[in-house]
């Protein structure tokens, strides 16, 4: 058992982490919702957005690969102060270079940031709470979830209601905060042992796959909901985002508890569970109701599943090889979103909205046997 003397800082380094990547996940997010309408306002065609905003999740899981042996290997913090150089770069490059070729580089390069920002943040605060890796990925995943709160519906209002410059000056500017502010994280020493190779292990393969399939939803809405709104003359799609980070705001530190202490299987089902009925009402037509009790449904439901993920492979995972699960959590997540914003690309023209919504509820269906699969093979948790 820790020591009192040594929980306090570790308490203390573990609020400052999970601080840095609040504020630069901000900016991130700022950028994400109203990309698809500065995309389409500067000549993308409408098939085309899944896979310009996608790509930015496709260029994350290409370096997953890297990533976690990398972060294994020197330790977490340089590569946050990457994650957020790299946001501030890729913002002022959207800015300043507005066409479609342009703006969907820097897109994949914010996403190669993201590749490394959430498994280093993970990494370290379950170096931090050891005792409690699910509680400690909880609380940081909480933090992440109120930047995805406050900023898409901040976002969209500052493009919409402004121009593009009050839009990505501001995420630009939380980048350099947060890059600032890696100055005061602790220096923790990586693993004296790094796992050999990439360091994967089998055990980790229900979750990810699990985790890939039930995400695969928020590919298409992220890419799809806001210009759909538009079309319609709808409410602000931030509503929907709001309304779904503050569901996983809700549900991931109470989630991470339950986990450490009594397994992931249930939390899993219940969240796959919660998400069907508020992707259900996406088929409904669109008014601020309809979009508080989707965003309520598949972020409660997130808040849940993904954080019952996380907990599996953190608790799967040792000091040697935790980079490489916390690269993978993240991404297979952002393959998800990928993916799903590629096949709704083909889906929207010929189908409409309804064929993207469809696609989400059959993957998070395709995701059950993997929990239970994952059930089966699953760790003992601690009393």
């Amino acid at each position: 058992m820790l020591a009192e003397d040594a929980l306090v800082p570790s308490w203390r380094s573990f609020v400052v982490a999970g601080a840095v990547l609040a504020v630069i996940q901000i900016g991130f997010y700022l950028t994400a919702a109203a990309l698809p309408l500065y995309l389409r306002d500067h000549g993308a065609p409408e098939a085309r957005i899944g896979f310009d905003v996608g790509l930015g999740s496709l260029s994350g899981v290409a370096l997953v690969l890297l990533a976690g042996p990398a972060i294994n290997r020197y330790g977490p913090v340089l590569f946050l102060r990457l994650a957020a150089a790299v946001y501030l770069i890729a913002s002022l490059g959207m800015l300043l270079v507005p066409q479609e070729v342009s703006i969907t580089a820097f897109r994949a390069l914010q996403g190669s940031g993201m590749a490394v920002a959430i498994p280093s943040t993970y990494t370290l605060g379950a170096q931090l709470l050891p005792r409690r890796p699910a509680t400690a990925l909880g609380m940081l995943g909480a933090l992440n979830s109120l930047a995805l709160a406050a900023g898409p519906p901040i976002g969209l209002q500052l493009y919409v209601g402004r121009s593009a410059v009050w839009l990505f000056l501001p995420a630009a500017a939380t980048a350099a905060l947060g890059l600032g502010a890696t100055v005061i994280l602790p220096r923790h020493e990586p693993s004296p042992e790094p796992a050999s190779g990439l360091g994967f292990d089998l055990s980790w393969l229900p979750s990810i796959l699990g985790n890939m399939l039930f995400a695969a939803n928020f590919g298409g809405i992220l890419a799809y909901l806001p210009l759909y709104l538009r079309q319609l003359h709808g409410p602000n799609a931030g509503i929907f985002f709001t309304a779904d980070a503050l569901g996983v705001l809700l549900l991931r530190v109470p989630t991470g508890m339950l986990a450490d202490r009594y397994g992931s299987f249930l939390p899993k089902l219940i969240g796959l569970v919660v998400t069907l009925p508020g992707l259900a009402a996406l088929f409904l037509r669109p008014s601020v109701a309809t979009l508080v009790v989707a965003g309520a449904g598949t972020g409660v439901g997130a808040g849940l599943f993904i954080t019952g993920v996380l907990g599996d492979l953190s608790r799967r995972s040792t000091e040697a090889n935790r980079g490489t699960a916390m690269s993978l959590g993240s991404g297979s997540f952002s393959g998800a979103i990928f993916a799903g914003g590629i096949v709704s690309g083909l889906l929207i023209g010929p189908y409409g909205w309804n064929a993207i919504v469809w696609l989400g509820v059959m993957t998070c269906l395709a995701s059950l046997p993997f929990v239970v699969w994952g059930q089966r093979s699953a760790p003992t948790p601690p009393s």
